[in-house]
């Protein structure tokens, strides 16, 4: 059982707070060897530098496109654009293959980046046009991608929410977050 880092009694393993003097537990040796040797908050830059290099690349590949003019909107709408396609597919592996880190401040920043994104990922209910259509067929697996994510954060959560309230708390905002609002066919 570890003890705490303000008055050295010991703690459960679960707790975020001690028992004893309320102080926050932090476990820094745990927090390395699970992440092979790097703090979580390097694991959540490198897992946001990866999302951003490839959005770089889709943002390159799509300054790229246009060349062709009206010939090139064609062919992109008749055909899509592979590359795209393939940048949009490791997008959403990143973002399902990241590994959740043990810490419950780390989870809880997780889970906001994920619900967070979730909402803010845009697809339409009804797709009439082909630009819509083309926008979901990119934005669909992104979007499940940040709602598993952020449903895998939730589910660490619980774990530490049976000893803390702010955790528990968190949990239910990021629940009710997580709920799509569904106030219209067209939004």
């Amino acid at each position: 059982m570890p003890n705490c880092n303000s008055c050295k009694n010991p703690v459960s393993v679960t707790s975020i707070h001690c028992e004893w003097c309320g102080a926050k537990t932090v476990r820094v040796e745990e927090i390395k060897s699970e992440n092979n040797g790097k703090n979580s908050e390097s694991s959540l830059t490198d897992f946001m530098n990866k999302l951003n290099d490839v959005e770089n690349e889709i943002i390159k590949e799509n300054d790229g496109a246009g060349t062709w003019g009206a010939l090139d909107g064609m062919l992109t709408r008749a055909f899509g654009n592979s590359k795209i396609d393939s940048l949009n597919q490791k997008k959403a592996t990143i973002i399902k293959t990241f590994p959740l880190p043990k810490n419950p401040d780390d989870l809880l920043e997780i889970g906001n980046l994920s619900v967070s994104n979730f909402k803010n990922t845009k697809v339409n209910r009804v797709a009439l046009t082909d630009n819509a259509r083309n926008e979901n067929k990119i934005n669909k697996p992104i979007k499940d991608a940040w709602k598993t994510k952020a449903e895998q954060a939730i589910s660490l959560l619980t774990i530490y929410s049976r000893s803390d309230d702010f955790i528990r708390q968190q949990i239910e905002l990021l629940k009710l977050e997580l709920v799509e609002d569904k106030k219209g066919w067209f939004k």
